[in-house]
C-alpha cells in the first residue's frame, strides 16, 4: 500500500510526456517529466516489489541479452491482462492515470480501457509488439546476436518456437521478482503469457 501513491503518479507522468519525450527530445518539459517518472517509478518498486513483467525481460534478456526496458514494454500488456482478474479495481485507478474517463464504468470496463490505453501509448511510440519481431536492427546499442550469452548461443533472431517458449517459462518461475506478481504463477498459467509475448497479436487482448 505504501507505494501505490509513487506507482499511480509514475504512471500518470509516463502517460503524459512520453510521446513527447521520443518524438520531440529537444522539448525539455517532456524529457524532464520522463526523468521525473522513472525517479519515482523505482521509489515505488523498492518498496512495493515487482512482478512477472520484470520476471520475463530478465528470462529474455538472459538469453538473447535484449534491452530490459524494450522487453518490459513487450511483456506489458500481456501480464496487465493476466493479473486483471485479481485487480480490477487498482487497473481502474491506472485508467484514471492515464488520462482515461472513467465516469460511469464498472472497475472491470475502465480496467479494460487502461490496458486499450497502455497499447495505444506502445504504438504511439513506436515499441516492437513481440519478441519474435526483434532483429538486430531494430533499436540501437542491440545485442541481440553480438556474442555468446551465459545461456544461449550468439543468435540473430528470437526463435520463440515451443522450446524457447518452455526454458524462458522455467526462467520467469525461478525469477526473483515472480513471487511478487498479483496473481499466482506457475507453468501451465504462465507459459501461454510467454507464448503471447513471443508470438501474439495485442489487438487479441482488446475487448
Amino acid at each position: 500500500e505504501p507505494s501505490l501513491g509513487n506507482a499511480i503518479r509514475a504512471i500518470k507522468l509516463t502517460a503524459e510526456n512520453l510521446r513527447e519525450a521520443t518524438w520531440n527530445g529537444t522539448d525539455l518539459k517532456g524529457r524532464e517529466g520522463m526523468m521525473y517518472a522513472q525517479y519515482i517509478a523505482a521509489q515505488a518498486f523498492n518498496s512495493g516489489g515487482l512482478g512477472i513483467i520484470h520476471s520475463i525481460s530478465h528470462a529474455v534478456s538472459a538469453f538473447y541479452d535484449t534491452h530490459h526496458g524494450l522487453n518490459n514494454a513487450i511483456a506489458l500488456p500481456r501480464v496487465w491482462a493476466f493479473n486483471m482478474p485479481v485487480a480490477y479495481k487498482r487497473f481502474a485507478d491506472i485508467a484514471q492515470a492515464m488520462g482515461v474517463d472513467t465516469y460511469g464504468m464498472t472497475d472491470v470496463q475502465a480496467a479494460d480501457a487502461a490496458l486499450a490505453a497502455a497499447i495505444r501509448l506502445l504504438r504511439d511510440v513506436n515499441i516492437i509488439e513481440k519478441f519474435t519481431d526483434v532483429k538486430q536492427d531494430s533499436y540501437s546499442k542491440n545485442r541481440l546476436g553480438m556474442g555468446p550469452t551465459k545461456f544461449y548461443e550468439n543468435a540473430p533472431v528470437i526463435k520463440g518456437d515451443k522450446a524457447d517458449v518452455d526454458r524462458i517459462t522455467n526462467h520467469v518461475l525461478g525469477d526473483a521478482c515472480t513471487p511478487g506478481n498479483a496473481k499466482e504463477c506457475t507453468f501451465d498459467l504462465v507459459r501461454p503469457v510467454v507464448e503471447h509475448c513471443m508470438n501474439g497479436d495485442l489487438d487479441e487482448l482488446l475487448p
